[in-house]
């Protein structure tokens, strides 16, 4: 996907927004799980949620990636960080 066929900021807004689409997404499945909270919408249907949203937001990070200063080796390095953060934090849970 060419990010300049509707602009780097436009692409930017996009992702911001399947972002927070998502991020809904997830509350709404939490709610469902939880069933603390009515609502009309079944598990499988929260779930299908959060895979919809995670695919749309896949879309504009993909045209992100194909930017001049996106550097997947630094994204790879966060990635690392964030997941040994993570395994470290679930230690603390067992």
């Amino acid at each position: 996907m060419n990010v300049m066929q509707i602009g780097e900021p436009a692409m930017l807004e996009q992702l911001a927004e399947e972002c927070i689409e998502l991020a809904h997404a997830c509350l709404k499945l939490a709610r469902v799980e939880r069933g603390e909270s009515p609502t009309p919408v079944t598990l499988d249907e929260a779930r299908r949620k959060v895979v919809e949203e995670m695919a749309d937001m896949s879309v504009p990070q993909a045209a992100i990636w194909e930017t001049d200063w996106f550097n997947p080796v630094i994204f790879d390095e966060f990635v690392m960080q964030k997941t040994a953060r993570f395994e470290e934090r679930l230690k603390t849970v067992e």
